[in-house]
């Protein structure tokens, strides 16, 4: 089952936000979550309401790069993976500096795109009294694990560390990541795909409610910010 809680439309719009795979509503309806968030530009709290969920899975079948460049005044961008499962199709967004999207690059390879994937988010260990968000990917009921490591780096560059101002520039490895993404990851997907599950085109009236990229919580997180084990550089 792709997750728990059913939608009228057959495509369902997810993102990593408050500790949970979050579905955005453009308006309130029964049963939904709310959510107090602050723009951190004005101060202003807003309320944001939606359906929370802790895993979706499915055949990864597509994923696709997103800029919001022409759209609006700030620009957002990153990439969507689509979950299928039945009839329905879950698509997560993961912006460009997101934790999600570091740890979907660092394991991307060891994933047999043939199979079901889940993803799992969660709240995680407290660090500085505020609680990370954890994420958990699995396959055939097992962890999957980063095939870009420390220890094994697989021709990845190492971080830069800026002695002056003590900080790790990422920036480098990331973009590297990235290209691997869009070079080999994607061809692997779009080839599984055709054997088992094709993506589907959505129809103009079957978008559901994707989300409107806003400033109070994009998602997107900076360069060096909620490392963790795996992101330790060399």
């Amino acid at each position: 089952m792709g997750l728990t809680r059913r939608s009228e439309s057959k495509f369902v719009y997810l993102e990593v936000k408050h500790h949970c795979l979050w579905r955005q509503l453009k308006k309130p309806l029964d049963g939904c979550d709310s959510v107090e968030v602050t723009n951190p530009q004005t101060g202003v709290i807003l309320t944001k309401h939606g359906f929370r969920f802790d895993s979706v899975s499915g055949h990864v079948v597509k994923i696709e790069k997103y800029d919001t460049l022409k759209k609006y005044s700030k620009r957002y961008f990153g990439f969507k993976v689509h979950f299928v499962e039945g009839p329905d199709t879950y698509v997560v967004a993961m912006p460009y500096e997101s934790q999600v999207l570091r740890r979907f690059l660092r394991l991307a390879h060891n994933i047999n795109w043939e199979l079901p994937l889940s993803l799992t988010v969660f709240k995680g260990k407290k660090e500085g009294g505020k609680e990370e968000t954890g994420i958990w990917f699995q396959q055939r009921g097992e962890t999957v694990k980063a095939y870009y490591t420390k220890d094994a780096p697989h021709g990845m560059p190492e971080a830069i560390y800026y002695q002056d101002v003590e900080q790790w520039d990422f920036k480098a490895q990331h973009r590297w990541l990235v290209d691997k993404l869009q070079t080999e990851t994607m061809a692997d997907i779009a080839a599984a795909a055709k054997k088992v599950a094709p993506p589907i085109q959505p129809a103009a009236d079957d978008l559901g409610d994707e989300p409107e990229h806003d400033t109070t919580d994009s998602g997107v997180i900076p360069p060096h910010g909620e490392i963790d084990d795996d992101d330790v550089p060399f």
